[in-house]
């Protein structure tokens, strides 16, 4: 544990202090700039703190144990803590966290690249949904499943380099940023990826200005984000199908020597790079994962503000099945998932089934969900 406990944070406030100089040339992209002066000052201002503060969870955040029941339990109380709080720690104390635990190389870019990233997903968002929460959810669970990945593929070309973890961090900070609420179709009118491109090219500006521009890179910075799209719904030419395509075509046997996949010319990359179209499929099953794995209880609380993000009608079971269906897939597929995640959706699938039968009840409005009010210690999940 000494990486996680004993971080040496003078460098990473240093690097976070001299943001500020950066955003005074960039300025506000797409808010004003005193708003990204604000997000900066306090994320610097509570950085030390939300380390200290994540001593307590890093032993189970990054766990590479994949079969302990305490985990799920685990996972849950601290999103919990986080939702009651309104807050949590910054992403950028949590991926600098994580910067150190995974032993990445100290490079100037790479180091300023993941703090750039965890400001600007700190720039407020107050969707029901697709909020500054979510971010911090979806980089909780790319580290965990980073930790199983690279315990599970140890030693070998399967596991994650230090950059590609490091592009990882900063693609779960950044993959939302600007995020309307709108989704990809706009008065009727379907654009593909319409809201991942801006996620990227909002982030891409102050990327690059901290130095961190090479084009490979960013290039797949792009398609990993693009992959976290799942619409139109149902289409196996949606990027998340083509995405899953790539990783069937990759790891699953489905290769052959005259198998092309006909990828879109955005995610042509994955067809030649297996340790992409991994990384892409982390991102995407991270997305999901505290919707769709944790615990029934979660799964309900996070439909819930989904659907008043989106202004339809309440949430209740038959969306999560439908949710489990048309955009899980009712599986989950990378070994880092399977492990983490895919027995607590299976119980999840059935006892929203089971509440179908009995009605179909809407569920309770967020406040006053399970999820938040339950108290003493969780339901054991089947992890």
């Amino acid at each position: 544990m000494r990486s996680i406990l004993n971080i040496e944070s003078r460098p990473w406030t240093d690097k976070l202090s001299a943001l500020a100089s950066v955003i005074d040339i960039v300025g506000g992209v797409w808010v004003d700039k005193s708003v990204l002066h604000a997000t900066h000052t306090k994320v610097l201002n509570s950085f030390e703190r939300d380390l200290a503060d994540l001593r307590e969870p890093a032993g189970f955040i990054f766990s590479t144990r994949t079969e302990s029941e305490s985990l799920t339990e685990q996972n849950v109380e601290l999103l919990r803590r986080w939702q009651l709080m309104g807050d949590g720690p910054t992403l950028a104390a949590l991926a600098a966290l994580a910067f150190e635990h995974f032993q990445i190389e100290k490079r100037d870019e790479l180091m300023k690249a993941i703090l750039i990233a965890g400001v600007l997903g700190e720039i407020p968002n107050d969707l029901s949904y697709h909020n500054n929460m979510h971010y911090r959810k979806v980089l909780l669970q790319t580290i965990r499943m980073i930790a199983v990945h690279n315990g599970i593929y140890a030693g070998t070309s399967r596991a994650f380099t230090g950059e590609q973890i490091a592009l990882l961090l900063i693609a779960a900070c950044v993959h939302d940023l600007g995020h309307d609420g709108k989704g990809n179709t706009v008065r009727g009118v379907f654009e593909q990826g319409r809201l991942e491109r801006r996620s990227f090219d909002l982030a891409a500006v102050y990327l690059k200005a901290v130095g961190f521009k090479d084009s490979k890179t960013l290039e797949d910075l792009r398609i990993v984000i693009l992959c976290t799209e799942v619409t139109p719904l149902g289409d196996p030419g949606n990027t998340m199908s083509q995405m899953k395509a790539a990783y069937r075509y990759h790891f699953l046997g489905y290769k052959t020597k005259t198998h092309t996949l006909g990828l879109d010319i955005d995610l042509a990359p994955l067809q030649k790079d297996p340790q992409l179209t991994m990384m892409s499929l982390i991102l995407h099953e991270a997305d999901i994962a505290t919707s769709a794995g944790l615990t029934y209880p979660v799964t309900k609380y996070e439909t819930t503000i989904y659907m008043q993000e989106i202004k339809k009608e309440d949430a209740c079971p038959q969306h999560v099945v439908d949710f489990l269906n048309q955009i899980c897939q009712r599986q989950m597929l990378s070994d880092a998932a399977q492990r983490l995640y895919a027995a607590n959706m299976a119980r999840i699938y059935v006892l929203a089934e089971d509440e179908i039968k009995k009605g179909d009840v809407p569920f309770q409005q967020p406040g006053q969900s399970d999820f938040l009010t339950s108290h003493g210690p969780l339901p054991k999940s089947i992890n």
